[in-house]
């Protein structure tokens, strides 16, 4: 038996006060969205970005220490300014398919970031070995920081 989809997922939310076409922008135009993507003390390097449905996204994740994580993902869905859905992986292979909702509020935007899955382990492994939620508040962090300071 398949597990559920919430088995499966993992899910982050942040309210920022800023409108949802400023988050879409620093999300989606590489030269904001590498200014901040990635948890605490990470960059991004030799970037990339077809932004279209079907299109790739590839980028080197240089950590802290320095080491590198190659990622390459694949635009499903890009649906201006709310929602964009794509497939995260290395090049090899899928990690996770990305949901990234923005949904207006009173005070500004709520975004959504749902990652699903393969099986309930590979979504326990990213937890447990890389640190995926506290990796995700800090990226969401930096994005709310980025708002803030810089005209987007």
């Amino acid at each position: 038996m398949k597990p559920s989809e919430n088995e499966r997922e993992l899910v982050l939310q942040r309210e920022v006060p800023f409108a949802r076409e400023r988050v879409w922008k620093a999300m989606t135009v590489p030269e904001h969205q590498n200014r901040w993507w990635g948890p605490d003390g990470f960059r991004n390097e030799n970037v990339t970005m077809d932004f279209r449905v079907g299109g790739a996204w590839t980028f080197e994740m240089v950590g802290p220490e320095g080491t590198r994580y190659p990622n390459h993902a694949v635009f499903k869905e890009i649906t201006p300014p709310s929602r964009l859905v794509f497939d995260h992986g290395d090049g090899q292979r899928i990690w996770f398919e990305t949901c990234i909702t923005l949904q207006e509020t009173g005070s500004g935007t709520l975004i959504t970031l749902r990652q699903l899955f393969p099986s309930r382990e590979s979504r326990d492994e990213v937890v447990e070995k890389y640190g995926a939620i506290e990796g995700g508040k800090q990226h969401l962090a930096k994005l709310e920081v980025y708002l803030g300071a810089n005209r987007v």
